[in-house]
């Protein structure tokens, strides 16, 4: 036998005081009586007191209160199979990895941030398998859609604006990409999460959304940045080396255009959502995917272990009731009569 919540054994020190205690009123009860008359005349004086019935109510109250305690360590025996079914939907995450997301507008960085949304939105997945695609001017597949969201988060890891070093941001290769991943699901229910400050430095937009609307995919733009901007970081071999500069040599702002990210989002019939707050914006991601329709993805059978508190609730109860039963107040009041 093995046991659901074995800590309850703690109860046990209270079953213990209360046999302290019993047993310390039963001796009292019997020195106050000796007090009244000699031994032999105890019967006489106390007729409806019965020591027997006593530790009889004691014993039944005891035993109750053990099998209660074992009733709440949730006891386990034998094996039965359960059958689970798994529904979700199927979601390609897409990361903008150009320059700008090195802007440091947001803390600590626009990259960062971006990445620690799509590491802590793994957690409140559930059912739904993911996918992550990263892009600047090309996009490409980092995880194909998978239910294992450690691999997913592993990956954020090592994600930096380095990887790619073609420049820019082409949404519409984004989408493209993700659409491959997407297109290989039976799901009627596909979402593409984007991730970036917005810049489209191809005026890619508008082909993304007619690409995605064809597909019947919906696209949940996260914008990341603010309006004032910020200078972006230019990173060599790990470090940072200067801020990135125009022709002219003046250091260039990058500031979150979120224009684009709504166009892509009402286009789509999907949301925007700024992440501001990490927690708010995967709520928000989260109460929008419930609009959506979940497919059953896969049923499984497995073998879990059966509760059997029940019975140990049950024979506690009809011990409590048999010790009403012989309760010394209802022999009192009978013997009156």
């Amino acid at each position: 036998m093995q046991w659901g919540d074995f800590g309850q054994i703690i109860w046990l020190l209270a079953l213990f005081v209360i046999i302290i205690l019993s047993v310390n009123v039963y001796r009292w009860r019997e020195r106050v009586k000796t007090t009244f008359a000699d031994k032999h005349l105890l019967p006489f004086i106390f007729p409806m007191i019965s020591s027997r019935r006593f530790l009889l109510k004691l014993f039944l109250s005891c035993a109750a209160i053990f099998l209660i305690i074992v009733a709440l360590m949730d006891p386990l025996f034998g094996q039965k199979e359960v059958e689970v079914k798994r529904e979700g939907i199927d979601m390609v995450f897409v990361l903008d990895l150009s320059s700008s997301m090195n802007a440091q507008d947001v803390a600590p960085s626009r990259i960062e941030k971006s990445t620690k949304f799509i590491a802590d939105m793994m957690h409140q997945l559930g059912g739904d398998r993911a996918g992550l695609v990263v892009f600047a001017a090309n996009a490409y597949t980092i995880s194909p859609l998978t239910n294992d969201y450690a691999a997913i988060e592993s990956y954020l890891q090592s994600v930096n604006t380095e990887l790619i070093s073609s420049q820019g941001t082409d949404f519409q290769n984004a989408v493209q990409e993700a659409s491959k991943l997407l297109s290989k699901s039976a799901n009627q229910s596909k979402m593409i999460v984007i991730i970036s400050d917005g810049e489209d430095n191809e005026n890619s937009t508008g082909n993304a959304a007619k690409l995605a609307k064809e597909q019947n995919i919906h696209i949940v733009t996260v914008s990341v940045g603010t309006e004032k901007g910020g200078p972006i970081p230019m990173y060599y071999n790990g470090y940072q080396d200067d801020f990135k500069r125009d022709r002219s040599g003046n250091t260039v702002i990058s500031k979150l255009e979120s224009n684009n990210l709504r166009k892509l989002a009402e286009q789509t019939n999907g949301t925007y959502i700024q992440l501001n707050s990490i927690q708010e914006a995967i709520s928000n991601l989260a109460f929008y995917k419930t609009r959506l329709n979940k497919n059953e993805i896969a049923t499984s059978t497995t073998k879990d272990m059966n509760h059997i508190y029940q019975w140990f609730l049950g024979f506690a109860l009809l011990l409590l009731f048999i010790e009403l039963l012989t309760s010394e107040y209802k022999i009192f009041k009978k013997r009156i009569k």
